[in-house]
């Protein structure tokens, strides 16, 4: 008569077991829970682990929850089973090492204890698309570069795209560019910006998650390079001095070396009949005294030959 029920109590332990192991290897059952919805995970540090995701209000206040994973197709809880307390509307559940390689196709399930016949929450993805890395480090204005290191710690890939964000701190205008190797190039030095920096994994995949973004640094306005005017004004200051003192050794010049006045302008009677010599009697005076001798001497001869 023992023998009966302590059959049936060992029927009923292994129907359960078969049960339990049968809900932790289901796939695709993302819709077989109401109380469990929007499952996100993300992978970083390597091979850790974050997952978080909401409640209904039909779920109750003190409720726990399991969450296994492992490789599609296998076992679920072959690599790893957490178990997760309530955190109101909003549960989070972290894994320090996952123990897969992340190019592999997992599956994760959630399970709320303590209802037996409620399927578990599944979701099946590539964790190498949801890697998220570090920011990077090292962030620094360099002349006319912002540069940075690529994000410390080990990844799944030694490879990282980056994008920069500018704002303008004049305009507050913000813009975001790709930058392929780590640094950015200052095109114009006379606005001041601040810089952002973020990264992603290169996964040779079509996704992949940025990583938050790096404080602002701030990329200083250069000051106002007055050179070239100082330049400009002191090459025109000295042609002006040059014109000037020109002009006034000119003048100086005028008044110390002027000119012998030539009276030929002047007296031109004396040029043309003395050749300018005060002393020498003009041609005419020449020609009248001429003539007046030879007058005289006629004059003289006619006195001799009437005498004699």
């Amino acid at each position: 008569m023992l023998l009966v029920p302590s059959l049936l109590i060992i029927a009923i332990l292994r129907t359960t077991a078969l049960n339990e192991t049968a809900l932790t290897s289901l796939a695709h059952m993302s819709n077989g829970i109401s109380s469990i919805h929007n499952l996100p995970c993300i992978f970083h540090d390597y091979r850790q682990m974050t997952c978080t995701w909401d409640i209904s209000k039909q779920a109750r206040a003190d409720a726990q929850y399991r969450l296994s994973y492992g490789i599609s197709g296998e076992q679920i809880d072959e690599y790893g089973t957490i178990f997760c307390e309530n955190g109101w509307r909003n549960v989070t559940c972290h894994v320090q090492d996952v123990g897969f390689v992340l190019f592999n196709e997992v599956q994760i399930c959630i399970t709320e204890l303590g209802q037996n016949f409620t399927k578990p929450y599944c979701i099946e993805f590539t964790p190498v698309m949801y890697y998220k890395v570090s920011p990077p480090v090292n962030i620094v204005v360099k002349e006319n570069e912002v540069i940075w290191d690529e994000p410390e710690g080990k990844h799944p890939s030694s490879e990282f795209y980056y994008q920069i964000q500018i704002t303008d701190q004049s305009t507050h205008i913000t813009k975001i560019e790709n930058v392929t190797f780590k640094k950015w190039n200052i095109e114009n030095r006379k606005k001041s910006y601040s810089v952002k920096v973020r990264a992603r994994i290169n996964n040779h995949l079509e996704f992949s998650i940025w990583s938050d973004w790096t404080e602002a640094v701030i990329v200083e306005a250069e000051p106002k390079d007055y050179q070239m005017l100082i330049m400009i004004v002191l090459v025109i200051a000295f042609i002006v001095l040059v014109l000037l003192v020109t002009f006034t050794c000119k003048k100086s010049l005028d008044k110390l070396c002027q000119p012998i006045p030539d009276p030929k302008r002047k007296f031109k009677g004396l040029f043309d009949n003395n050749n300018g010599n005060f002393q020498l009697p003009s041609q005419k005076s020449l020609d009248r005294n001429l003539q007046s001798s030879r007058s005289e001497t006629v004059w003289a001869i006619r006195i001799v030959n009437s005498s004699c």
